[in-house]
């Protein structure tokens, strides 16, 4: 049986052209992972707007802050947000930590516990255990429900260390994710816990509790955790335009709905 040369080229040609077309429509992607902290404060709203402007698809993983930088270390992801702050090592092997916005690490209770303020001594004796009934701090009568975020998280560590001062941490509920916790002090009463401002605790059943008289929005508000992105070397191509992005006064409007301040040096 003779080959037909003509019919060669012709299915050559043709695979070109389908490789060829298949490179030409392939959407850019950038993979991600998201400290849940991070993505409920600012939502899936800001990476859509990244999207239609750029055209780069985001492939999105949301875990805890450790998972996330562990992630984009191991090659899984391009790039890492974070609440945690990067250690001197790992920029010394030199990861770079780009910080984008600080927030007020807010103290929510339930509606039921009837107090509007703590001092940071209460805070303290409340959380280490010290406190265990809302009586002891002018509330009700009631057993004090502790709610905490996994301790793998950004959240927790960066209270344990703001708040506790590295005192342990005494609980009732820990949830798997950071931003899980407004749901239990939604649905439980009497309970209290912490959380980045930002995230979603517009309900009627939850109030955000003062701080030796200071509210979130004040200067003099005692705790803040930063949000960063991560990379490994200095951000380029699609990652550089996420940041870039993040950092542009485009992205004012999404820093003004989260309530969260841009970073400022």
């Amino acid at each position: 049986m003779k080959k037909n040369p003509k019919l060669i080229v012709m299915l050559i040609t043709f695979l070109s052209l389908s490789i060829f077309t298949s490179n030409l429509w392939a959407k850019e992607t950038l993979h991600y992972s998201s400290s849940a902290q991070v993505y409920s404060a600012f939502g899936e709203t800001v990476l859509r707007a990244f999207t239609e402007e750029t055209g780069i698809e985001i492939d999105l993983y949301i875990c805890s802050s450790d998972a996330a930088v562990n992630r984009m270390m191991n090659g899984f992801d391009d790039v890492a947000s974070s609440v945690k702050r990067l250690s001197h090592t790992s920029i010394d092997y030199g990861y770079t930590e780009i910080i984008f916005a600080r927030a007020p690490m807010v103290v929510i209770t339930n509606v039921s516990s009837e107090i509007d303020d703590l001092t940071t001594d209460n805070l303290r004796e409340i959380f280490s255990g010290s406190i265990t009934n809302w009586k002891e701090v002018g509330g009700p009568d009631k057993d004090i429900i502790i709610v905490i975020p996994s301790d793998n998280t950004g959240a927790f560590k960066n209270f344990s260390m703001l708040a506790l001062k590295r005192l342990d941490i005494k609980y009732d509920y820990m949830t798997f994710r950071s931003s899980s916790v407004v749901d239990l002090v939604r649905y439980i009463p009497w309970s209290i816990s912490f959380i980045s401002k930002g995230i979603n605790t517009q309900d009627k059943a939850i109030k955000t509790i003062r701080i030796d008289g200071a509210t979130p929005e004040d200067n003099n508000y005692p705790f803040y955790q930063d949000f960063s992105f991560i990379t490994k070397g200095k951000p380029k191509g699609a990652t550089k335009k996420l940041i870039d992005f993040f950092l542009s006064e485009k992205a004012n409007q999404y820093f003004e709905n989260s309530g969260i301040q841009r970073f400022k040096k």
